[in-house]
């Protein structure tokens, strides 16, 4: 998490405006002020760079756009639309016939990494068309082997200023799994604030897989693992009910959530006249004891509640960053990131991390790539995520055109819905962002650009779009 922590009474509101909205039913839409199709004034990764051929081109579809890859002459990544300006054919199912240059297949128009039309193969060497001809262009950036580009239509900030902090770190070791997801990107996010770990991850002792495409050997692997494992988890009371989620944390792109007074053993609901979980009898060591708080370093403040992480030296149960960041410590020494990148309404890749201290010794190293390709990488990256959490929500199991009724446990949800969303770079700079329900820009990426040359603010203040919160959670 790039950013100190500085108290700010606006952020303070913000988080026990969001607690109050939590008690009275919240029913704020996913897309009322959250673009379906993502915050575009961001950076997002958008491959290898490795998989950018020599020789020919490269197609990647980010934000419902398709973007064509190709190697300049000094061998960078060039990213242009894909859609020739001539008579819009692909890009991307032409050739590399010049070095630094991607060339249509259909009538040979070749652009440049800029986008500018260059030649016209059988057009006139002199033709008038050729010049007046440029294809969209899109900044790039390549760090870590990565190449990122920035999907905006106002100028680039900085690419550090989106990477995660934690790839900026000098003995920050990474891994990564790049998936195309079938669902939409906000409920990724959504999920990594809610605490439904509570019930979906519960770590049942099954013997047959319990979703969809689940290899046998990785549940067996989970029951293996959660009932020998040092912690003894399986024979320890698990959590029976929370007493509701708080904003922990907040500054102006991300937040930190932290479950309130978690209950373990069972709990008594009235509605069904019975306890729950029904049988505990095994479960006769003492529940796992509440991690002590840790400092965040920086300034010396403090994240209650979570597990403070080697790499940092911050603590936190789950947070989400702009423009689709969502984190995770599952272990002190390691944090569990994804990048949400959305693909279509109903796609969207994912870039999971797991980023861990790099070890000194070759031994080291070596012990923790087992870690992570034996165990880490099939039980959460896969298993948990994969197998148990898209499993819930992939397309056709989740819909986001009924009306939605949150509570307590929605709190961090409701924050990002409603306040981080409204401090985005497209809020800032556009007044709104394209895809809302009810926050379109207020102004193009030319009167930005025309009021940053004056000298004055550019920035549009974060709480010219809200709403009433209290309209919407009378709502039936």
């Amino acid at each position: 998490m790039a950013g100190s922590y500085g108290d700010s009474p606006q952020r303070v509101h913000q988080a026990d405006a969001a607690a109050q909205e939590a008690h009275g039913s919240s029913g704020i839409g996913p897309f009322d002020y959250v673009p379906k199709l993502g915050f575009r004034e961001y950076w997002y990764p958008a491959l290898w760079t490795k998989e950018i051929p020599k020789h020919r081109p490269k197609l990647v579809r980010m934000l419902d756009e398709d973007v064509v890859f190709f190697r300049n002459h000094d061998g960078s990544a060039a990213a242009l639309t894909d859609w020739c300006p001539h008579r819009n054919a692909r890009l991307s199912l032409g050739v590399v016939e010049f070095a630094g240059t991607v060339t249509c297949p259909y009538h040979g128009y070749t652009f440049d990494g800029s986008g500018q039309c260059v030649a016209g193969l059988i057009d006139h060497p002199e033709s008038p068309v050729v010049p007046k001809m440029r294809a969209r262009a899109y900044p790039t950036q390549e760090h870590g082997g990565v190449v990122y580009v920035w999907m905006g239509e106002t100028d680039p900030v900085p690419l550090e200023d989106d990477l995660p902090g934690e790839l900026l770190l000098p003995r920050a070791n990474r891994y990564v799994r790049v998936k195309e997801w079938e669902t939409n990107w906000v409920e990724p996010i959504a999920q990594g604030v809610d605490f439904h770990e509570g019930y979906l991850h519960r770590m049942h002792f099954a013997w047959r897989p319990m979703f969809p495409q689940e290899p046998l050997w990785a549940r067996w692997l989970m029951n293996l693992f959660r009932t020998f494992n040092k912690h003894l988890g399986f024979f320890r009371p698990k959590l029976a009910y929370y007493g509701g989620v708080e904003i922990s944390h907040e500054e102006d792109s991300f937040f930190v959530t932290k479950a309130k007074a978690p209950v373990f053993g069972q709990g008594f609901h009235p509605g069904v006249n019975a306890h729950w979980p029904a049988r505990v009898w095994w479960r006769r060591l003492k529940p796992p004891r509440r991690r002590p708080q840790a400092n965040a370093g920086g300034n010396g403040a403090s994240l209650r509640g979570g597990r403070a992480s080697m790499l940092t030296g911050q603590a936190f149960d789950h947070s989400v960053e702009l423009p689709s960041k969502s984190r995770a410590v599952v272990q002190a020494e390691s944090v569990h990131l994804r990048w949400m990148v959305p693909v279509t309404t109903d796609t969207t890749r994912v870039w999971t991390y797991t980023i861990c201290v790099q070890p000194r010794t070759r031994l080291g190293r070596l012990w923790q790539n087992v870690w992570y390709y034996l165990w880490r990488k099939p039980s959460i990256v896969v298993a948990t995520n994969e197998q148990e959490d898209l499993a819930t929500f992939k397309k056709d199991r989740l819909r986001f055109d009924l009306p939605q009724k949150l509570g307590p446990m929605d709190a961090g949800l409701i924050y990002f819905r409603r306040h981080l969303a409204r401090r985005s770079r497209d809020f800032r700079r556009l007044g709104g962002a394209h895809g809302t329900v009810k926050a379109p820009p207020l102004r193009t990426a030319d009167e930005w650009r025309a009021v940053s040359a004056q000298g004055d603010a550019a920035d549009i203040a974060p709480d010219t779009r809200l709403d009433a919160p209290p309209a919407e959670t009378a709502a039936g």
